[in-house]
């Protein structure tokens, strides 16, 4: 997942897919001590949802979801934190990627990736990364040359070539991911891009596919392939679920937040609440997320097993600039229940990127604030946040969090 969250309207497109956007360039830098600060209070509820505004202070959480424990505010996370797990490490993008362990900032360069200045791009898939290097400036909705990808385990040192792509999308199982591939100079849009399936050491998986034209992978699900507009197009995107035996393009979804092997969770309009709508792809079964107050989502990921989908939740203010403040919530997946995460209301440009880039159900988000940048994780259940400070600096954004 991209650091930095678009917002837009009351439901904004998700990103570009994976491999077609263009990568943060640089290094992280010093990371120093975990935050204990004093604790922020919170305020009134905001009256109405509007449109987004970049670049606010954070603001007063309502009532009914403040959480108990920490809080943001300009300064960034405060109070009572719990200590980040040492063995949690995260992957730093930039020219040359290296490991990060938060808890004390140590660093470990990656092997096997050569230094490209335009920087790489992780993509979660099971068991660990694919990673490639950036997009090359081309003839903006034209396809440039395909890439070399990369496969990067979770406790890997050295990445592993895998294979040439456009474009780089989860498997359906550990181990595998699919590679799509345009002519060079193709418009994207209008062609079908060739897609293969492969193991993490680069063997094909499965036969080469033809994709409808305009589309690319997303996420590959056990009961078809997610397909994306592979050009970016005006307002909410429509996903389509394909299968490759059926007759293109496969069940529509509009404004899709995210998708799992087993799930897709997407975001009607509201009428007059917003809801997420969670479809389990194995019994058929859907469940409602009510999202609580004036509030939309903005963005969301599935945990590793399917159980959670974390969202971010957009509140408006009451002012007349149109501000939005964020937190982070939690829903099962299964009951559709919301839980806020401890600590993070703030303004909407703080949270800078969220996900679950560990094998096990910990959430991990980068929030970056006036002074410092850091980096949370929580566990469903936990009371609290563990928090880890960064040293904000110009390449901060390329923490790779989900």
């Amino acid at each position: 997942m991209p650091d930095i969250l678009g917002q837009g309207e009351d439901r904004p497109p998700r990103r570009w897919p994976r491999g077609l956007a263009v990568a943060a360039a640089a290094a992280l830098v010093t990371v120093v001590i975990v935050a204990h600060l004093p604790r922020d209070r919170p305020g009134a509820t905001p009256p109405r949802p509007q449109p987004s505004a970049r670049g606010r202070a954070p603001l007063a959480a309502p009532a009914a979801v403040a959480a108990p424990g920490a809080g943001s505010g300009p300064s960034g996370v405060t109070g009572r934190t719990l200590p980040w797990d040492a063995s949690l490490r995260l992957p730093v993008g930039g020219a040359r990627p290296v490991w990060l362990w938060p808890s004390t900032g140590r660093t470990q360069r990656i092997g096997g990736l050569p230094p490209d200045g335009s920087g790489y791009q992780f993509t979660r898939v099971g068991g660990g990364w694919a990673v490639q290097a950036g997009a090359r400036p081309g003839c903006g909705d034209c396809a440039g040359p395909p890439r070399p990808v990369y496969f990067l385990g979770d406790r890997a040192a050295v990445a592993a070539p895998v294979g040439l792509a456009t474009d780089v999308a989860p498997g359906p199982a550990a181990g595998t991911l699919w590679l799509t591939s345009f002519p060079p100079a193709a418009n994207l849009a209008a062609t079908a891009a060739a897609a293969q399936e492969v193991t993490v050491a680069g063997r094909p998986a499965g036969p080469q596919l033809r994709l409808p034209a305009g589309y690319v992978i997303d996420q590959a699900t056990d009961h078809g392939l997610l397909l994306a507009p592979a050009a970016q197009q005006p307002g909410p995107a429509t996903y389509r679920l394909w299968n490759p035996g059926g007759p293109p393009p496969g069940r529509p979804f509009a404004g899709v937040v995210a998708a799992g092997v087993n799930e897709i969770a997407w975001a009607a309009r509201c009428a007059p609440a917003c809801r997420v709508q969670v479809l389990d792809l194995a019994t058929g079964r859907q469940t409602t997320v009510a999202l609580p107050g004036v509030s939309s989502a903005a963005d969301g990921a599935f945990s590793p097993d399917g159980a959670f989908l974390a969202l971010e939740v957009s509140f408006y203010n009451g002012g007349d600039d149109g501000q939005l403040a964020t937190q982070l919530d939690v829903a099962s997946a299964a009951s559709g229940q919301l839980t806020v995460v401890p600590g993070t209301w703030m303004s909407s440009d703080a949270l800078a990127g969220f996900g679950w880039p560990a094998a096990s159900d910990t959430l991990i988000a980068e929030l970056s604030f006036t002074t410092k940048v850091q980096v949370a994780s929580w566990r469903p259940g936990a009371p609290r946040l563990a928090v880890a400070a960064i040293r904000p600096g110009r390449n901060s954004a390329s923490l790779i969090v989900g």
